[in-house]
């Protein structure tokens, strides 16, 4: 059985547009994701959201953090064995630099409509949290999602906000 490992993205605003990252290493290689990573044992969620953005964009700084919701994902493969489990917390914030290239993947700024234009380009649930957080507002939701892994390809079997 798979370990719930927990792990803090962003969504981040740079000059009217927002910053994506092409991951390099499995999972969700070759795909645009939102900039993150694992949180460390005996860190604190926004503290570890920020130090991913400063360590994987070369920012300066983030300003303007704001945390927006959690979605617990399921990585499985085609025959519905659980490959691993996300905890994911997900903020919005601000940069106002960063450089293109990182060890961790290529970073490129996308508008609104590039990102709907280039859907299949995207982790499909890294997508859907981009559609349903990147807004400023007072709701923090809690989401469900599930990823398929088929011969190297990812398809979302769900991403759903929970409902009691």
């Amino acid at each position: 059985m798979s370990t719930i490992l927990p792990i803090a993205i962003t969504i981040l605003r740079h000059a009217g547009r927002y910053l994506f990252i092409r991951r390099r290493q499995p999972p969700y290689e070759d795909l645009w994701s939102m900039v993150g990573g694992k949180v460390r044992a005996g860190e604190h969620v926004v503290h570890a959201a920020i130090r991913e953005v400063l360590e994987e964009t070369g920012a300066k700084e983030v300003r303007n953090y704001v945390y927006r919701g959690i979605v617990s994902e399921r990585l499985v493969d085609s025959g519905g064995n659980l490959l691993r489990h996300f905890l994911i917390f997900v903020g919005c914030a601000d940069i106002d630099s960063f450089s293109p290239h990182s060890r961790e993947g290529e970073l490129a700024l996308f508008t609104d409509d590039e990102v709907v234009a280039k859907r299949e380009d995207f982790l499909p649930s890294d997508w859907w949290m981009f559609q349903t957080m990147r807004e400023a507002g007072d709701h923090c939701g809690l989401y469900e999602a599930e990823l398929v892994h088929t011969d190297g390809t990812y398809s979302l079997a769900y991403y759903r906000e929970y409902e009691p």
